[in-house]
């Protein structure tokens, strides 16, 4: 809390900078935080809202937009300082308006920083990641001040994550150790296990979890991390190896009973709605042996499960279990799934049991129902339509 006091006590020293009548006194020396104060007091705000703190996730959020006036107004010989120029640094790649550092790099090559750090930093947030690259991935992050050597490696990471995964994990590693307990840290976790998945190392995926929630269970950005590592167990499609599966139950005992149960959903709706029938059951059946659901999440997760049977069991026992569902019970969105699921489930349902000889043998392998395999393609069909309800089209989502 004296943090975000102090947050708050800059912010008035802020507003004050840029009223009418200071901006009037233009002979008058400037008063007030130096750019290095400032920026010291949003890296305390933006570490205690990775440990949890909403109020200090929305401080930093306006301080980032305020500082820009008062950081372009500084006289020339504050830039002499090296820890205000590291700072306008620190203060872009945090979130902060490029504006600043564009000023900067006007005045010249900024003191106190290796060549090309600066241009490299402005390039990174203004879009172009090829000179970023070009800028960037020469330096060594360990040679860097600490306030700027987590920054850098959680860069370089982002910049090679496409192209070098490994190289990429290994610096997300010399992030969080250069920066622990920060919101480098924490963010060089969350990519930790976006690339975890993309290049199928369950053992690493499994380390960056533990890692993160013993370290930022609490963080404002912990649902994002739960996204993002559920998103990463569907890319393993664990649901469809019976062996891996237990690892993916054991991996959720890092998490508590609720946060289980929120990824269980997450995987088993994902799964369901891409037509990975299998994967959606394991997912909704772990989920229904946690104890504790309430009404809203137990008809959830009793529609995932018997959904993602209809077309194993021919849809008579997840017909049955279909209808009792309460529709009140679920978000606007799922009444689109269970609508979907009990016109498919009765469709099934009504169909002619499979003929004891196929009158036909050369036109499918013996032992498939050409009715019922229609009816399965139907059943995944109508359940990817339900995606197609529940997302907008692409031109009416905004940029993030």
């Amino acid at each position: 809390m004296r943090r975000i006091a102090r947050g708050l006590w800059i912010a008035s020293a802020i507003c004050l900078a840029t009223s009418p009548a200071w901006a009037q006194a233009e002979a008058a020396p400037v008063e007030g935080p130096q750019p290095y104060q400032i920026v010291r007091t949003l890296q305390s705000l933006q570490n205690e809202a990775a440990a949890g703190s909403k109020a200090a996730h929305a401080a930093q959020a306006r301080l980032l937009l305020d500082v820009e006036q008062p950081l372009l107004q500084q006289p020339p010989e504050i830039w002499a300082d090296p820890r205000n120029t590291r700072a306008v640094v620190q203060y872009v790649l945090s979130g902060g308006q490029p504006t600043v550092l564009r000023e900067l790099l006007a005045r010249g090559e900024p003191v106190g920083l290796p060549q090309g750090l600066a241009e490299g930093a402005l390039a990174y947030v203004t879009g172009d990641s090829a000179k970023a690259r070009t800028l960037l991935l020469p330096l060594d992050p360990a040679t860097l001040h600490e306030t700027l050597a987590g920054h850098l490696a959680l860069i370089q990471a982002s910049l090679i994550m496409r192209s070098d995964q490994k190289r990429a994990l290994e610096l997300l590693d010399q992030a969080r150790l250069l920066a622990p307990g920060s919101l480098v840290e924490e963010g060089a976790l969350r990519r930790a296990v976006f690339i975890a998945a993309e290049i199928n190392e369950l053992d690493r995926l499994e380390k960056a979890t533990a890692q993160y929630i013993r370290r930022f269970d609490r963080s404002v950005y912990a649902e994002n991390f739960r996204q993002s590592f559920a998103t990463g167990l569907i890319r393993f499609d664990i649901g469809r190896d019976a062996d891996k599966f237990p690892r993916l139950v054991a991996t959720l005992q890092a998490f508590d009973r609720e946060q289980q149960r929120a990824v269980l959903l997450i995987i088993a709706r994902d799964a369901l709605l891409k037509g990975r029938f299998e994967q959606a059951r394991r997912a909704a059946d772990e989920a229904a042996r946690l104890p504790g659901a309430t009404p809203d999440t137990a008809a959830r997760t009793s529609l995932y499960a018997a959904a993602a049977r209809i077309a194993v069991d021919r849809a008579d026992g997840a017909l049955v279990t279909l209808k009792t569902i309460d529709p009140a019970r679920l978000p606007p969105a799922e009444t689109e799934i269970l609508q979907t699921a009990l016109r498919v489930a009765s469709h099934i349902v009504d169909a002619p049991a499979r003929p004891t000889t196929t009158p036909n043998a050369e036109s499918e392998p013996a032992g498939i129902d050409p009715g019922m395999k229609r009816l399965v393609t139907m059943a995944e069909r109508s359940l990817r339509e339900s995606q197609a309800l529940l997302d907008p089209p692409p031109k009416a989502r905004k940029t993030p």
